[in-house]
C-alpha cells in the first residue's frame, strides 16, 4: 500500500533516497469523529524498518521491512509467525485475488506464494521505482512508480494495460506518488501524491480518469506535508465512512470524511517515541475484524489504535494496559491492565502528573489513578517488577490532555 525510501535516523528509519526535503475535533458530520484508544502492547518483534502493511481477510498482517530483508507476517495478536525473505529492496506490499503476496522490489513486483516462494516477476524492467501496490475487486494490480511519477495498471495475469499520470502539479499528475489503496465502495484508486501534499482519486475502470483530490500543503486540517498512505473504514452496510491518511513529516494521521471535497474529523496522535505517539508514520491499515487502526511507525513499531471500542484480540502474556483514550478532557484519569500474578506494578508520569498507589482488583488485574495531567502530551509508564525488584516488562503510552 505504501512505499518510500528509507535510511536510519536514530531510532526512526525513513527512506529518503528520492524524498528530499493532538487533539481530536468535536464536530460531527455524516461520518462521525472516531473515539480513539491507545492499545498495548505495540508490535516490535520482527519490526525494524517497516515501510508498508497489507491485511488478509482474517486480519493477519504482512509488513514490508527492508532491514528484515522481506515481509514479516503477524497473526491477530501481533505474534510474529514468520519472515518471508525477498530478493531486492522491498517497498510496498499487497495481496492479490489468489491470496498471493505482491511485493515491490525496485524495477519489478515480486509475486510470492503464501510460503514466500517467488512465483513470478510482474512488470520486470518497467519501473523506475515501484512503491505502493493495490488490488481491485477484479484482480487488477495498481502500482505507484515513485521514480517515473505515474501509476501502472496490470491485469491479474500481469499484462500492462495502462499508465496513469505524468510528473506535474495539475489534477491527475504526480510528484513522487508513494502509497496507493483501493476504495471499494466507489470503485476508485486513491494515491498518496507525496510531494504535491495531497491524495488523488481515480476511477478503477474505463479510462482510469481523475475524480478528485483532497489536500494541499500546510499544517491545518485537510492539509498535508508528506502524505504517504491511506486506509478506509466502512459501515455495516458497506458504505465508506472514514479515510485515514498518514503524514510522514507531521507525525500524525488525519481522519477524514472523504465524501465530496472531504471533511476533516480529527487527528490521531502527536510526535513522540512511545506508544500512542508517532515518529515518521510510513503506512496505515484499518483492521475491520477488530476495529483497529494499525500504523506502521518509522521508529520500529507498529502502533495500534482502537476505533470506537476496537481491541487487540488474544493479547500476549506479560504487562498489558487496557485501552486508554488517546485524548482526554480532564486532568485525572484511571489506567488499568493485567500483569503476571505476584508482580508489583509501578505507574510513573512526568511532573506535574502523579499516580496514586496501584491497587489490584484480582490476582493479575490492577488499576491506578493519575492526577494533574499537563495540557498537551503526557507520557505514562507502567512497570511490572518481580519479587526481587527486577523489571519483568514495561509499557509507556502517550495521552493528550485537551482542557
Amino acid at each position: 500500500m505504501f512505499s518510500i525510501f528509507q535510511k536510519s535516523l536514530g531510532r526512526a528509519a525513513v527512506l529518503l533516497a528520492v524524498l528530499t526535503p493532538l487533539v481530536q475535533a468535536t464536530v460531527a458530520f455524516a461520518a462521525t469523529v472516531p473515539v480513539v484508544t491507545v492499545l498495548t502492547p505495540s508490535v516490535t518483534e520482527g519490526v525494524r524498518a517497516p515501510l508498508a502493511i497489507a491485511l488478509d481477510p482474517r486480519g493477519f498482517y504482512f509488513v514490508a521491512d527492508q532491514r528484515m530483508a522481506g515481509i514479516s507476517k503477524f497473526d491477530l495478536s501481533g505474534q510474529l509467525l514468520q519472515v518471508l525473505k525477498v530478493k531486492g529492496p522491498v517497498q510496498g506490499v499487497a495481496l492479490n485475488d489468489k491470496g498471493n503476496l505482491l511485493v515491490s522490489v525496485g524495477t519489478a513486483v515480486a509475486v510470492l506464494d503464501p510460503n514466500g516462494a517467488q512465483l513470478s516477476l510482474l512488470g520486470k524492467g518497467l519501473f523506475k521505482q515501484a512503491s505502493g501496490i493495490a488490488v481491485d475487486v477484479r484482480g487488477y494490480v495498481f502500482v505507484a512508480d515513485s521514480g517515473a511519477n505515474n501509476v501502472k495498471v496490470f491485469t491479474s495475469a500481469g499484462k500492462l494495460v495502462k499508465t496513469i499520470g505524468v510528473k506535474g502539479t495539475a489534477n491527475g499528475q504526480f510528484n513522487l506518488p508513494t502509497g496507493i489503496a483501493y476504495e471499494r465502495a466507489a470503485d476508485q484508486i486513491v494515491v498518496a501524491d507525496t510531494r504535491n501534499s495531497r491524495v488523488q482519486f481515480f476511477s478503477a475502470t474505463g479510462n482510469y480518469s481523475f475524480v478528485k483530490a483532497i489536500g494541499s500543503f500546510g499544517f491545518e486540517p485537510l492539509q498535508f506535508k508528506s502524505p504517504v498512505g491511506a486506509a478506509f473504514e466502512y459501515d455495516e452496510a458497506g458504505k465508506l465512512s472514514r479515510m485515514y491518511v498518514a503524514d510522514l513529516y507531521r507525525n500524525t494521521v488525519q481522519v477524514i470524511d472523504p465524501a465530496d471535497s472531504g471533511t476533516f474529523l480529527s487527528y490521531i496522535a502527536k510526535s513522540g517515541l512511545v506508544n500512542g505517539q508517532l515518529m515518521n508514520p510510513m503506512d496505515v491499515a484499518f483492521d475491520a475484524v477488530n476495529r483497529r487502526l494499525i500504523v506502521v511507525n518509522g521508529n520500529g513499531h507498529l502502533n495500534l489504535f482502537g476505533i470506537d471500542g476496537g481491541v487487540n484480540p488474544g493479547l500476549t502474556r506479560g504487562l498489558v494496559l487496557d485501552p486508554v483514550d488517546a485524548t482526554v478532557g480532564t486532568p485525572t484519569i484511571t489506567i488499568s491492565g493485567t500483569a503476571p500474578a505476584s508482580a508489583t506494578i509501578v505507574v510513573t508520569a512526568k511532573s506535574p502528573a502523579a499516580s496514586e498507589p496501584v491497587t489490584f482488583t484480582s490476582s493479575n488485574s490492577w488499576k491506578a489513578v493519575v492526577n494533574n495531567l499537563a495540557p498537551g502530551s503526557n507520557v505514562l509508564t507502567a512497570t511490572a517488577l518481580d519479587s526481587s525488584g527486577s523489571v519483568i516488562s514495561k509499557q509507556a503510552i502517550g495521552i493528550v490532555y485537551s482542557p
